[in-house]
């Protein structure tokens, strides 16, 4: 899948990262697409979301703002919290919050995009697409932005 609304992408990256408030590390891209991957069990490579991709290698990660960070490429749930969950031994994680929720890609339901709280271990379906799920988030993120800014 191809990312949508880039433009609007474009506009909400550049309206957060130029805030006046801003103090996030976020722009660094992806040059190296296996690297990325390296994490990534060799036989879901594949089907990782172009989209995602994409967005890395076009807009970057790292640090956007306390409320979201995007990790440099996804990386096994299990790994990183040590244990599975059961029934979703195919989650990738490639991004979270400052409070314990990480959001993940789903590999045995179609890469959906999930938020998994890493104490709790619950799962909850956010977007069926990644590009779907980075537009919310930066459209929050943006109005985030917009409260400090009046204040």
């Amino acid at each position: 899948m191809i990312m949508k609304n880039k433009e609007e992408l474009k506009s909400l990256v550049d309206t957060v990262t130029s805030s006046e408030d801003y103090e996030g590390n976020y722009g660094y891209r992806i040059t190296d697409t296996s690297a990325t991957l390296c994490n990534v069990d060799e036989s879901h490579r594949q089907q990782v979301p172009a989209d995602y991709l994409e967005f890395l290698t076009e807009f970057g990660f790292g640090e956007l703002d306390a409320a979201f960070h995007l990790d440099d490429g996804p990386e096994k749930y299990s790994t990183i919290c040590g244990r599975e969950i059961e029934g979703y031994e195919g989650i990738y994680v490639f991004g979270g919050n400052s409070s314990d929720m990480l959001y993940a890609f789903d590999a045995k339901n179609n890469w959906q995009v999930v938020e998994v709280s890493s104490e709790l271990d619950g799962v909850d379906v956010l977007a069926s697409s990644f590009s779907d799920f980075i537009l919310e988030q930066l459209k929050y993120i943006k109005s985030l932005v917009e409260r400090r800014a009046a204040c």
